[in-house]
């Protein structure tokens, strides 16, 4: 069973970042939504660095985010290096078909 998108982009958050993180969902217009998530940690991971394709990297750990970039339609990374001092790191975001009869929604309900 696979994880939904946003549950692989929260939990990467969490689990590499020692600060805070923040999710954010938004309606990304032609039937899609946008979600991002943003953390303290600096280090884009190297699905978010590379194409689709997975990475010799990937291959003990990263394979949840490469397949985030798989499932969606669009993705990407920014690092995070300007405003208020202490809120660096980076901002991952997806962007999925908005959930209807027939269209996947990125695992989001």
């Amino acid at each position: 069973m696979r994880k939904s998108v946003l549950a692989e982009l929260v939990t990467n958050a969490y689990v590499h970042s020692s600060g805070e993180c923040s999710l954010r969902l938004r309606d990304a217009g032609r039937n899609r939504v946008r979600l991002s998530v943003w953390d303290t940690n600096p280090h884009v991971p190297a699905p978010f660095r590379w194409s689709a394709e997975a990475p010799e990297e990937l291959a003990e750990r990263g394979r949840g985010l490469y397949l985030v970039t798989v499932y969606a339609e669009s993705w990407g990374a920014y690092p995070m290096t300007t405003g208020l001092p202490g809120q660096g790191g980076k901002l991952l975001w997806v962007e999925c078909a908005a959930k209807t009869d027939d269209a996947p929604s990125c695992g989001v309900q």
